[in-house]
Formats: structure tokens, C-alpha cells, sequence
């Protein structure tokens, strides 16, 4: 479905009967249709919405979808992952290799330089979150364009449905905007998990609100993005190879006093709990089972005191390697007086 740049489109005619007999349609007619966020616009259902965009913040349509690209990009680059991993290295490098002509693709042909944001698709002088957070949360914008994104991003709110907020969620911890997807994830507007407990619900919902959804049910899983949304962006608690051999915790604890987790795996559970005193030091307790050999930890920058089991580290360490075991580790920030004061 790919073109010489690298884009692919539902639209492509490489789509064939063959094809979507091979794909395991067993109406050969049928094609493929993109979808970039549920329900779609009004125009698009029979249902009758609180909006007229839906749940897609405008977006446009385009055959060449930023959105389906995005993911063609994260999907390549994953396989490349896994390719390597499996030392399959001629594989890895076809997928790598994919992967940067459709990445150099999109951020050539799909981003507008004058606003410093994706567009929906080619062709479109629309931008609408769905645009620009997918790009964002998989590490498909420049460093030089992080900012405008973000900026963006930002701006819209929460303009997208429950299967979007993991993605919108995922892009701002990525970003290192943590106090506004901390804001994000404990909203109590109509679009917030607040809103699915206020209306009495004890399973997440399919929509933010009936209003949303006339149709919606009350047990979908995919509107529990804070389940994992806490352990791998708040706690920041993922494999660094496979089956948990090596982890990495990167905590971004903004807007948050206390916290406590227990994160299970397959070498056994990681256990956290974190603390800001009303002076400003934050402690971390962390537990970390024999099976993972050994844990990165990537602090925020910025401290003048990191202290490790009662012993002083260099001022601002931002990364150490931790063994299995119990550490206590405290980070404390002075106030200094600026310069020239």
C-alpha cells in the first residue's frame, strides 16, 4: 500500500481483491477504511452527537492520513525492534530502514512549517489534536518541533474520545508535559474518569458521557487508559529487554504529594512509593525483585542533593543503575537566589 515515498493510503491500488483475500476478508469487495478516532462526525453516523465533529476534533479525511502514518511509522519501528531481538538482523534493518523514509516523509509532507503543526493529511490546512498527538506520542516529531506541538496539543483539551486520551496521554509524558497530563487524568469535566464514576459507573465506559455516545456501553477496556498510563508514564515502569530482564523507572510525579505502586511482572513485582514533604524533598522507596539483573532509574534534572540509601550522590545525577534490592533515595532542591540579586 506504500508509495515511493514511503506513505501508505487505504485508498492505494495495491488494495486488490487478492489482497484482502490474503488478509482473511472473505468478501473480496470489501476494502479497508481508515479510522482515526470513534464515533466519527455526525455526518459520518446515524446517531445523534453533542457536536458535529464527534469525537475527530474536524479532522479531515485525506487518502494520505496522518494518523494511519503514524502508526505505519510506530508499527515499523517495532518490528525492527523485535527483528533485532530476535536476531533476525537483515529484517531489522529493512523495517529501520522503512521506518525513516516514511518519518522523513511525513514530517516533509504532512507538517506545516508556518504553524508549527501536523495537518491532517495531504492536502489538508486542517491541524486537529489527532494529528498532532499520535505523531507526538510516537516519536515521530524533530526535537525542533517538539515545543510548537506541544503548544498546540495543549490547546485542544481533552478533543478526543477515550481510546484517544492513551495516546494523547502517552505523547504529553513523552514530552515531559507531566503536571498537564496529571491535570488531564484528574479532570472532573464531562470528558474525565470522574465523569464515568459520577454517572455511576464501575467499569470504565466506551464514551466520556452518553451524550457522546447515544449507543454507548458501560464495560470497555479501552477507556482505561489510566491503567497503564500510571505505571509506564507516571511511574514510568517498562522493560528495558524482553521478559523484564533489565527495567528502566523514569517517575514524573508532578501535581502529586503521595503516590504508591505495585507493578507486577514476570521477574516478580516493582514496588514504588513516593513522597514530597511540605519543605519540597521528594523520597523514593523502591523495592526490586532478584529476576530483573538491573534497573535505570532517570530522575528529572535539576537537584542539588540525591542522596541513595543515606549516601550523597553528585548534585543532579539524573540516571544510576540500580541492583535488585530496597533503596531509599531522596531529592532535594534549594532556593537560590538568582544571579545578580
Amino acid at each position: 500500500l506504500a508509495r515511493e515515498d514511503g506513505l501508505i493510503s487505504s485508498k492505494s491500488p495495491g488494495l486488490t481483491g487478492s489482497l484482502m483475500a490474503e488478509l482473511g476478508f472473505s468478501d473480496t469487495t470489501q476494502r479497508i477504511r481508515d479510522i482515526v478516532d470513534w464515533p466519527p462526525a455526525q455526518k459520518d453516523t446515524g446517531w445523534k452527537l453533542a457536536t458535529p465533529e464527534g469525537e475527530r476534533d474536524g479532522y479531515e479525511m485525506a487518502e494520505i492520513n496522518t494518523v494511519v502514518n503514524s502508526f505505519h511509522y510506530h508499527n515499523l519501528v517495532l518490528m525492527s525492534e523485535l527483528a533485532r531481538k530476535l536476531g533476525r538482523e537483515d529484517e531489522s534493518k529493512w523495517f529501520s530502514d522503512r521506518a525513516l523514509k516514511v518519518r522523513e516523509a511525513v514530517n516533509t509532507k504532512l507538517f506545516n512549517h508556518a504553524t508549527g503543526r501536523y495537518v491532517d493529511g495531504e492536502g489538508s490546512e486542517h491541524s486537529s489534536v489527532h494529528a498532532n498527538m499520535f505523531p507526538l506520542a510516537f516519536g515521530l516529531v524533530p526535537e525542533e518541533n517538539v515545543k510548537s506541538v506541544v503548544q498546540f496539543v495543549k490547546s485542544r483539551g481533552m478533543a478526543c474520545s477515550v481510546y484517544g486520551a492513551q495516546f494523547l496521554l502517552e505523547g504529553l509524558y513523552e514530552a515531559g508535559e507531566a503536571e498537564y497530563a496529571f491535570s488531564l487524568l484528574t479532570s472532573t469535566t464531562d470528558r474525565s474518569w470522574y465523569n464515568m464514576i459520577n454517572a455511576g459507573s464501575t467499569i470504565t465506559l466506551e464514551a466520556w458521557d452518553i451524550k457522546y455516545k447515544p449507543n454507548l456501553d458501560w464495560n470497555h477496556a479501552w477507556g482505561a487508559a489510566p491503567a497503564n498510563i500510571i505505571v509506564r508514564n507516571m511511574w514510568g515502569i517498562k522493560p528495558l529487554a524482553p521478559g523484564f530482564e533489565k527495567a528502566v523507572i523514569k517517575p514524573q510525579m508532578a501535581g502529586l504529594k503521595y503516590s504508591e505502586i505495585t507493578a507486577p511482572t514476570i521477574k516478580g513485582p516493582v514496588h514504588g512509593r513516593y513522597i514530597k514533604s511540605k519543605k519540597g524533598t521528594e523520597t523514593y522507596f523502591f523495592s526490586i525483585p532478584d529476576g530483573i539483573s538491573e534497573t535505570l532509574l532517570s530522575l528529572p534534572p535539576g537537584y542539588d542533593k540525591v542522596m541513595i540509601n543515606g549516601d550523597r550522590q553528585g548534585a543532579g545525577t539524573p540516571e544510576m543503575r540500580l541492583q535488585p534490592g530496597d533503596y531509599i533515595i531522596e531529592l532535594v532542591k534549594t532556593n537560590r537566589p538568582r544571579e545578580g540579586l
